[in-house]
Formats: C-alpha cells, structure tokens, sequence
C-alpha cells in the first residue's frame, strides 16, 4: 500500500533523516530479458510444431491464415518475455504484460509517492535533480518532501571537550552529535548521541561516499592508545557500524573522491594542542585499514605543523585536487590563523595554501559547486557554519550560514559532503 513519507525539520532539536545508495538494477533486468527471449524462442518452436499438426488433421490452411496464427503465436510468447511489441494484443498476452510492469523499481516511482524500496520520490524519472529515476537519492542532496524538489545538503558531526590539559583521557567522554544541514540555510535536523552498539563513542573525519552514505571514524577518548576506526553512520539514529579494526592513531580528517578514494589525516593522538605534524595516508573504504602511508605532510620541505589537531579536515574540490583544513602551529595568542592547504597526495607535499579569515578557526570543510567555495564550520566561540571564498583571500567573502547549529560544546567538529555538492 503506497503511503507519502513525511520529514520532520527541526532547529535545535531532534529529526530523522535517511540517506541512501543509489542502486541500478539495469544491467540486471537486461540479462533477464535474454532468458526470457531464449525460453519464448524455444516455446514457439513447441507452438510451431503443434500448429502444424492440426493443420493435417483439419485439413490445409490458406496462406493468408497460416500466416495470421504464425504471428499471434509470436506475439503472444514475445508478451511472456515483458518485451513490448507492435503485434495484435491478445486477451492472454495483455495478461501476461500486466504481471510484467509489477517489477519492483518500476512501479510507481515518479508518481510523487515514497513505497517499498524508494528513498524518494520527486514527481518524475528526471535524474541529476536529487532523486534519480529508480528512486535513490543522488549524492549530496536531501529529499525531504515526496513529490517535491530535493536540495542540496551535507553533514556535520560535533563533540564535546573538556578543554585543558590536553592530550589525556577527556572527562567528557565520547559526547558527540549529528546534524544534518541544506547548502542553502533552509533545514538542520539533529540526531541523538553517536553510539557503537548502545555505547557512547567519538566520532569524526566523516565523508559521503559517491552513492550519498555516510562514514567516518569513530573512537574511545577515554581509551587514547586503541585510536580511531571506520564505521558506517546512521544520520537519524547516531548509531555507528563497525567496519575497521582500532588503528591505534586517530584519525581527524576524511574524503572520499569520486573514483571511491578515501584519503585521510592521522594523528598519534585525539585531542592535543600544541605543534603537531600533520601525516595522511590512504585507507581501503572496504576493509577501514591503512593502503598507503601515513607519509609526513611537507611544505617547501618542511613538515607541515597544526597547533590544533581538531581542525585538519579533508575535502576534494569538484576537479579533484585534495585539500586539508590547518592552521598556523600556534600557539595563542592571538589564535594560529586558519588555511587551507592544496596537497599533491601522491607525494604528500603542499602545492598551494590559502590563509585567513582572522575571526574563523575551521575545523571542517566541503567545497560547494565547481569553484572555489567551501562550507567551514568554525570551532571558535559559537562553532557556527560559514560559507568562505578561497578564490578572494584574506577576508575569503565569509558569509555566515548556520549561527551555532549543533548544541553540544565544541571540541572538535567535522563536516561530511560529496565533491560536487551543489551551489543553492
């Protein structure tokens, strides 16, 4: 029984909100069809002889006849297969492509009605628009209304901190939560606590995988030495699978590019501010373990240092070149001035930087459309969400897009979107 799915938009509180893969049976439907057709041309091979059979025993046909019970024949066996041909209906063949249109992924999708398997439904079988034409929502986009348009959207995870010293088990362990947010300012919906099979635990370097699932890297502050490990998240319940073994480092930043690399930041440690170096390495989405690396960050020939190791989040513009959220190595005051770091990753060296605004410390990034521009989410003061420029340093054109959306204390944050997130 079709039903319309609602959504429920809240601001400083609780909602649910699903993201899906995107799924293509095509492929699968095709090699159907070929059994199909290869069973039909058998049957009427069977239909052929029997015909001619009858044909002796009531006497010769006309022409003419034979050949209008040939083609009823094959057209009531091209019928059995789904296929649709120009031939004359029959009673039994009407029949049989009735049952043929009741294939799940088929029915109903574009009539504006979420059912069964659908993620969403936008009115039509148009895709690039959100919700593609077998229902599934498209990478970067919340569908939030059937029989509406979708928008774009990204994720944001934040967690609390106890402040100083740093570098220890955290008092306040393992308190994080989610949002889901629009590009456009519109929609934020918050979910419970990130646990691990109802145990509290840290989560950050989230990142979108290209079918629009969302991941990260989840861990125990209370247990520094076992580190971080990747799981796949929940948006609307903040419960996270476990997918990788415990590291034994930390991993801060995550992304994935469209080609299903996921490049990362590491850390010996979770929380720690003062001058660290920044290392990345490669990780297998599938297995959560180490491909390549982790290799030293290098600029001019230098290790790259961070004062904060919250803010070294990874982002992929819509090109492909990578990109890694840092800072000045500190340490405050004034606070270590943000920037934003262009890498080569297959030599881990840094081709260009951009530097400032003065007034953001960002902790997460995700570019938006085919320029320059990135969502930041700033860790000092309110943590609020900004829209920055990278193409128009010092002041970046900062615009502020979320005022303090997540109520959780800050200590680190990260933000999660696909590389072609779009403009709105």
């Amino acid at each position: 029984m079709k039903h319309a799915r609602a959504s429920l938009v809240l601001t400083g509180g609780f909602a649910s909100l699903a993201l899906f893969a995107c799924s293509d049976s095509a492929g699968d439907q095709g090699e159907g069809g070929d059994e199909g057709t290869e069973a039909a041309t058998q049957g009427e091979s069977s239909t052929d002889e029997e015909a001619s059979s009858t044909d002796e025993d009531v006497g010769e046909s006309s022409t003419s006849q034979g050949t209008t019970e040939e083609d009823t024949s094959e057209s009531t066996d091209t019928q059995d297969t789904g296929e649709s041909t120009d031939t004359q209906d029959t009673s039994e063949s009407a029949d049989t492509s009735e049952s043929a249109d009741t294939s799940e992924g088929a029915e109903g999708c574009g009539d504006a009605i979420v059912e069964g398997d659908e993620a969403c439904d936008d009115g039509n079988l148009v895709g690039g628009d959100g919700c593609d034409s077998s229902c599934a929502t498209e990478c970067g986009y919340l569908c939030l209304e059937p029989g509406q348009p979708c928008i774009s959207g990204f994720n944001a995870v934040q967690c609390a901190s106890a402040g100083a010293p740093f570098g220890q088990a955290s008092p306040l362990a393992n308190v994080c939560q989610l949002a889901t947010l629009s590009v456009d300012g519109s929609h934020i919906a918050l979910s419970p606590e990130t646990t691990i099979e109802g145990e509290a635990r840290h989560l950050d370097a989230m990142y979108t995988d290209p079918s629009n699932a969302v991941y990260g890297f989840a861990g125990d502050t209370e247990d520094l030495d076992s580190g971080s490990q990747l799981v796949a998240v929940d948006v609307d319940s903040g419960e996270l699978a476990v997918i990788g073994p415990s590291l034994g480092v930390w991993v801060m930043g995550a992304a994935m590019n469209d080609a299903g690399e996921l490049w990362v930041t590491v850390f010996d440690t979770y929380e720690r501010n003062e001058p660290t170096e920044v290392r990345i390495a490669r990780v297998d989405p599938a297995s959560g373990e180490f491909l390549d690396g982790p290799t030293t960050l290098t600029e001019a020939g230098e290790p790259v240092s961070v004062y904060s190791t919250h803010v070294s989040d990874v982002a992929f513009r819509f090109d492909g070149a990578m990109f890694i959220s840092a800072n000045e190595p500190g340490p405050p005051p004034p606070e270590p001035l943000s920037r934003y770091l262009e890498v080569d990753r297959a030599t881990a060296t840094v081709l260009s930087a951009v530097e400032g605004p003065e007034d953001i410390y960002a902790a997460g990034i995700v570019f938006v459309g085919e320029a320059d521009e990135i969502v930041a989410m700033d860790i000092r003061g309110e943590d609020d969400i900004f829209i920055l420029d990278l193409a128009q340093p010092p002041e970046l054109a900062e615009s502020l897009l979320y005022e303090d959306p997540i109520p959780t204390n800050s200590g680190t944050a990260d933000l999660a979107g696909c590389s072609k997130l779009n403009p709105q």
